[in-house]
C-alpha cells in the first residue's frame, strides 16, 4: 500500500526534481504518476480528446515539469493501464478502473497534488538560495 508520505515524496522526486527525465519504467513510480493525473479529473463526466489533452498538458506544467513526455504518450499509458477508458472512435474519455492497480491509502485521494508540488518547488528554491547565500 502506498501511504500519503510515500506518494508525496515519490511524486515530487519524479515529477518536479531535476529534469528532464522520461516517464518512469518502474511500475510503482508509473502508478504514482498516473494516480496524480487522474486525481485532477472529475469521475462524473466524460472528456473530449481536447479536454484530456489540455488536462495532461496542465499536469505536465504544474505537477510534473521534470517529466519529458508528450501528452499523447501519457494519454495512451493511462488508457493502456485502465486509468482512462476511451470510446471506440477515440473522441471521448472517462475515468476507468485499472484491472490491477496498486493500493493507495485513502488519504492520498485528499491530497492537492498541485499545491504539494508547488510547495516542494518553493522549498527547493529557498534551500538553493540559502546555499548560494552561504557560499558568497
Amino acid at each position: 500500500m502506498i501511504a500519503p508520505e510515500e506518494f508525496v515524496e515519490r511524486l515530487c522526486r519524479l515529477g518536479a526534481d531535476r529534469g528532464p527525465r522520461r516517464f518512469p519504467r518502474k511500475p510503482r513510480d508509473r502508478e504514482i504518476l498516473m494516480k496524480s493525473i487522474v486525481m485532477s479529473l472529475d469521475s462524473d463526466r466524460d472528456y473530449s480528446e481536447g479536454e484530456i489533452n489540455e488536462a495532461l498538458l496542465e499536469w505536465g506544467d504544474r505537477v510534473a515539469p521534470a517529466i519529458e513526455s508528450d501528452h499523447v504518450t501519457v494519454r495512451r499509458l493511462l488508457v493502456d493501464y485502465g486509468y482512462l477508458e476511451r470510446t471506440a472512435d477515440g473522441r471521448w474519455y472517462r475515468l476507468g478502473f485499472p484491472p490491477n492497480p496498486l493500493a493507495f491509502d485513502l488519504e492520498v485521494d485528499h491530497l492537492d497534488v498541485r499545491a504539494t508540488v508547488a510547495a516542494y518547488l518553493a522549498e527547493t528554491a529557498r534551500r538553493q538560495h540559502e546555499g548560494r547565500a552561504r557560499a558568497s
